[in-house]
């Protein structure tokens, strides 16, 4: 049956021959073979997408105990100054509405450590907020997710306009025991004598 085809380099060109001509009349004549090739290339080209972006990122949670005000989703997440990723959800805790968790995702290439903290940070003249990560020495482990949670938390420090808010309340604090009115009227008496 098959003794008069060519064999060798030949019948393998002969093949290749008839093959690509095959192909060529399916696409021409075959509206379906060419929906099928269509469609093929489309699922590839989305599928090869979705791989190469979930390969390329890595999320965390951050856990801030303070609000998170100019905030938002899409901000800016930086490590050292420089843009490593941005906000993907802001939401509160359910147990804790003060705490609020932000998802962030991060360059794969981006080394979160063990040691390595959040802070929230405003920017510019704005006060547009970012999301600050330091820390990460040299010889501490990689941040992994614990068994059974599908991403890693970083831990938060406190921010420095809650730092500063908290300040401000101590001296207000104090500035009203200092001018309580038994104090005022102790001054008034050493003033008087």
């Amino acid at each position: 049956l098959y003794g008069h085809l060519p064999r060798g380099p030949a019948g393998v060109l002969r093949a290749a021959k008839w093959s690509l001509l095959g192909l060529r009349a399916a696409w021409l004549h075959e509206s379906s073979f060419r929906l099928e090739v269509c469609l093929f290339a489309v699922l590839f080209a989305l599928w090869a997408a979705k791989y190469t972006t979930e390969k390329s990122f890595q999320e965390y949670d951050v856990v801030f105990q303070e609000a998170v005000t100019g905030l938002s989703v899409g901000s800016q997440v930086l490590y050292s100054g420089i843009s490593v990723g941005a906000v993907r959800n802001l939401s509160l805790v359910r147990d804790d509405p003060r705490k609020v968790v932000a998802r962030i995702r991060l360059s794969a290439d981006t080394p979160v450590k063990t040691d390595t903290r959040a802070k929230l940070t405003l920017t510019g003249l704005t006060g547009t907020a970012v999301i600050q990560l330091t820390g990460g020495s040299p010889g501490s482990p990689s941040l992994e997710a614990p068994e059974g949670k599908r991403v890693a938390t970083i831990p938060s420090e406190p921010s420095a306009l809650q730092n500063i808010a908290a300040t401000a309340n101590e001296i207000v604090d104090r500035v009203n025991v200092l001018l309580s009115e038994e104090n005022i009227a102790r001054v008034t008496r050493t003033l008087e004598q």
